[in-house]
């Protein structure tokens, strides 16, 4: 048989093979360095992308580390020159920035504050064989002012969005951008309308029966408080006595340990958690449905994880003052009128006249230089009994200003402070107005009225609210609480949940990324 016609056929198979392993190989090869060039490219994405970061991170050190440049709000930056009342917050009609990104200009009244983030928020890092150099801007979002309790100090809480851009240049260019939103948070120091840090059992006793409800202080017309029935919470690290008559309009909250004549879970002393409607509502932050005599059934005890801590305020004097060198009179008190306190302070001994107590005025109203601000007081104890009042004074303009009376108690006096019924007249109807404090474990007994407003923050003392039909606006800590007297009521001011309040720890609340 003749196989002349398959000459060459190996040769043809030979050759399709190697085109075969041909673009195979090439196939392989093209693979390979798109592989590599995605390596490169997620290397370069990963380097921006932290070079991004510390610009966003140097930023932030900018705004929350005073010793670097940043002022903050204050007397050469007063808050009343922005606009607050937007968001993003406006200076001269244009959002309030801080910038060294290119194409971002900055807006901020004062020039060295610009120059000097700009010159913060600038920088690079080596990143293997590549140079990662990062910018960044930092837009005010929103600004507000609060009292910090405790002192008359007040203090701004701010929002601010970062933005960071991370470069690379090179062969291939890189280009990165974070975002971020840097805040202060406003941490409210009365929560409660009245919270009990005692363990006990009954460490809160409503033996009145009176209302706990609510009011906001910027709503009260002339001297007329209108209340809310919601948004009366109240707590304890221990339990609660309530009279059959009470009613409490928010939520009761409670480690509910159970303790001495309280069994675990026993939140509400004799009352069964089948009736506990009849006694507190959950009216958190909405009054009851119209027709419904509460705003439900369940969730009227909240359960907390853990007992509350609230630290004990420092109220003694300040260094180099003696109780005994200090006037007990009284009349109109005025901040730096004695030899022992100077400024903003006040320094007084035993109190048992009728008292004003002034916010601190520097200059002459209306004239340059003038300014009137809160005050804080040091009073050793105080009675006021017998037609004895305790008023808090307005600046020239009639405004008021937070005052702070500590109340020292160097000798361990029974009872530091009794402030009787009638006696508390702060016409504002604003608590954060008046804010008394007391470290010690002494006895305080405390009268209603119709211009009674103010906190009382004494943690280690036992206190008694009195006075029949009488009302306390504002909020009250203690060790324990006793309520007498009948229809004796507290009214929470909503308003304490912002005016009266200390700042957080800064934080980045959320975090974006984004490639170019």
């Amino acid at each position: 048989m003749k196989r002349s016609n398959q000459t060459g056929a190996a040769l043809i198979f030979t050759l399709i093979l190697v085109l075969v392993l041909s673009v195979m190989t090439a196939s392989m090869m093209f693979l390979a360095q798109s592989e590599s060039w995605s390596s490169a490219n997620y290397r370069l994405m990963t380097q921006g992308r932290y070079g991004a970061e510390a610009g966003l991170h140097a930023a932030a050190n900018y705004i929350i580390n005073p010793t670097t440049g940043y002022p903050g709000i204050g007397p050469s930056d007063p808050f009343n020159a922005y606009g607050t009342n937007v968001s993003p917050v406006t200076y001269g009609g244009n959002p309030v920035v801080l910038s060294s990104l290119s194409g971002v200009s900055a807006n901020y009244p004062i020039s060295t504050v610009k120059s000097n983030f700009a010159t913060a928020a600038t920088g690079s890092l080596t990143a293997g064989s590549n140079t990662v150099k990062y910018t960044a801007s930092a837009q005010l979002l929103s600004m507000k002012l609060i009292v910090q309790c405790g002192n008359a100090q007040q203090l701004v809480a701010q929002l601010w969005k970062l933005t960071s851009h991370g470069d690379i240049t090179g062969v291939r260019n890189a280009e990165v951008e974070v975002s971020a939103l840097l805040e202060s948070h406003i941490v409210p120091c009365y929560k409660y309308a009245a919270f009990a840090t005692g363990t006990g059992c009954g460490a809160i006793n409503w033996s009145g029966g009176g209302p706990i409800d609510s009011y906001d202080s910027t709503a009260v017309s002339g001297g007329t408080v209108s209340t809310q029935g919601y948004g009366g919470n109240i707590g304890s690290n221990g339990n609660a006595n309530l009279a059959s008559h009470t009613s409490v309009t928010g939520t009761f909250s409670t480690p509910e340990t159970g303790v001495g004549a309280c069994s675990s879970g026993d939140a509400i002393s004799g009352v069964t958690q089948a009736q506990l409607p009849q006694y507190i509502q959950n009216c958190e932050t909405a009054p009851p449905p119209t027709g419904q005599s509460y705003c439900s059934t369940t969730g009227n005890v909240v359960t907390l994880p853990q007992s509350v801590t609230y630290p004990t305020p420092t109220t003694a004097y300040p260094t180099g003052v003696t109780e005994s060198s200090l006037p007990n009179s009284g009349g109109t008190l005025t901040p730096g009128d004695t030899t022992q306190c100077a400024g903003s302070t006040g320094c007084y001994g035993d109190i048992s006249n009728s008292i004003t107590l002034m916010p601190t005025i520097t200059g002459t109203y209306g004239q340059p230089g003038y300014s009137c601000t809160g005050a804080t007081y040091y009073i050793n104890t105080i009675s006021l009994n017998g037609g004895k009042s305790l008023t808090v004074g307005t600046c020239p303009d009639g405004s008021y200003q937070p005052i702070v009376l500590n109340v020292v108690d160097v000798n361990g006096a029974t009872t530091p402070i009794d402030i009787g019924g009638g006696s508390i007249a702060n016409a504002s109807l604003n608590p954060a107005m008046l804010q008394i404090q007391y470290a010690g474990m002494g006895a305080i007994k405390v009268h209603g009225g119709s211009s009674a407003a103010a906190v009382v923050y004494a943690p280690n003392s036992a206190v008694e609210l009195d006075g029949a039909n009488s009302s306390w606006y504002g909020a009250l800590i203690t060790k324990t609480l006793n309520l007498n007297g009948n229809g004796a009521s507290i009214h929470y001011d909503r308003r304490l949940q912002n005016n009266a309040a200390t700042l957080g720890n800064w934080t980045i609340d959320t975090f974006t990324w984004s490639k170019y």
